[in-house]
């Protein structure tokens, strides 16, 4: 069985242009940490949000040597999730997002598209904004970071 990279199976969600784009994010069963925090801090709560992010992924990834095998456990590439959003590449360091940010705000007020964030869904999920880092901050330089930055988004209706 030949194992799934979503990196490269799913290029245009993970690999997006340092341009806003409308995206479609397809269903998928993910982990993920709620959570805030500034990136920057080495001893805050987003170091211990990835290493906990970390471990849970390779400690799936590895159960197939295990006696206790999951049910559906396919071979994969840890992934660096939701429905329609806006999203855009971050290059450099998470201090600089901001920049980023206001160019998903223009993206949406410039395509008559309105920012979800917020919204509680039937299921009582939260519509968040996310970030998806493919880079790791403890082995590459900040200014060569990459983060996908989505903003959920709804098309406003005229």
């Amino acid at each position: 069985m030949e194992k799934i990279d979503y990196k490269k199976e799913y290029k245009d969600l993970y690999l997006p242009k340092t341009n806003p784009m409308l995206i479609d994010v397809p269903s998928m069963k993910f982990i993920m940490v709620e959570g805030t925090g500034n990136p920057n801090d080495k001893d805050g709560e987003y170091q211990e949000a990835m290493q906990i992010l970390y471990g849970l992924s390779f400690t799936i990834k590895m159960s197939k040597m295990g006696q206790n095998k999951i049910e559906g456990y396919f071979e994969y590439v840890v992934p660096p999730l939701e429905g329609l959003c806006v999203q855009v590449m971050h290059l450099g360091s998470y201090d600089d997002e901001p920049e980023t940010i206001k160019k998903i705000k223009e993206y949406i007020k410039e395509n008559n598209l309105k920012n979800d964030i917020g919204r509680v869904l039937e299921d009582g999920m939260i519509r968040q904004h996310h970030e998806i880092y493919l880079s790791d901050p403890r082995r590459v330089e900040k200014n060569k970071l990459k983060t996908v930055i989505r903003y959920p988004v709804i098309k406003e209706e005229r």
